[in-house]
């Protein structure tokens, strides 16, 4: 065999090794995606798309459509004043899903949209699923944590529910990031990301943590990603750090 032969043959292995590695890896990232939207929340949002229910309750439940008769004029939305007077706690919540109406209170006569009832389409974890997710979306339970609460505050001023999803448990997808996905905060590469509350603060201050920004192939990933962490710098006080972290442990303490 010739030298050029042998050489043509190593090149050949190297690209083939190559195509191999990165169809290793394309599997592995929809692995992954797969796995982390296995789970209540992110099967209760893909859930109420199927059902319809932001057709009226809006995207996410956050835009509502109006309701001409109905208390305040519009179908509530899942977020906001408007929806505690429908939801009092989780076990009313269920019953408006399963029966279109909390139990012993009467459906709105006035309402021109009423809402359907799915009890016989939806079965018992489908119902635990859409439940974890409007939960999620509406904090209809309320934080037994003063300093957590605040922290939830914190968190919805500063806009991180919409990277880190209702609550910060949602799968918001990020093109160009390592597994394709934000990580929520109650998942299990938060672990890996955040490893004490100076890397949290790290990360919310700055965008990145030390420990990653030291890292070059760490640092290529999030400099690739479409989505980037903002840095928020002076935006944020240390009590409310502390505020935000404390609502962080206490998501990751309550998994839904």
């Amino acid at each position: 065999m010739t030298g050029s032969a042998r050489a043509l043959i190593v090149v050949l292995a190297i690209a083939v090794a190559a195509e191999a590695a990165c169809l290793a890896f394309v599997f592995r990232k929809r692995a992954w995606l797969e796995n982390v939207a296995d789970r209540p929340v992110q099967r209760g949002e893909a859930l109420a798309r199927q059902m319809g229910c932001f057709g009226c309750h809006g995207p996410g439940g956050a835009s509502p459509i109006p309701n001409p008769g109905a208390k305040g004029g519009e179908v509530p939305g899942w977020v906001g004043g408007t929806w505690m007077m429908y939801c009092r706690d989780p076990s009313d919540l269920k019953s408006w899903i399963l029966d279109g109406h909390p139990v012993g209170r009467a459906p709105d006569s006035g309402a021109l949209i009423a809402m359907p009832a799915y009890r016989s389409r939806l079965t018992s974890r489908e119902t635990g699923d859409l439940l974890a997710f409007v939960l999620s979306a509406s904090q209809c339970d309320a934080i037994d944590d003063a300093t957590a609460a605040a922290g939830h505050e914190t968190a919805y001023r500063l806009g991180c529910f919409g990277c880190h999803g209702p609550e910060g448990r949602g799968l918001v997808l990020n093109p160009g990031s390592f597994k394709g996905f934000i990580p929520p905060w109650d998942g299990e590469d938060y672990a890996d990301l955040v490893r004490d509350d100076a890397e949290f603060a790290q990360w919310v201050r700055t965008g990145m943590s030390d420990r990653f920004r030291a890292n070059p192939a760490a640092r290529a990933f999030l400099s690739a990603q479409a989505i980037k962490m903002p840095g928020f710098e002076d935006r944020i006080k240390d009590d409310e750090m502390k505020q935000l972290a404390a609502y962080v442990t206490w998501i990751r303490a309550h998994p839904r």
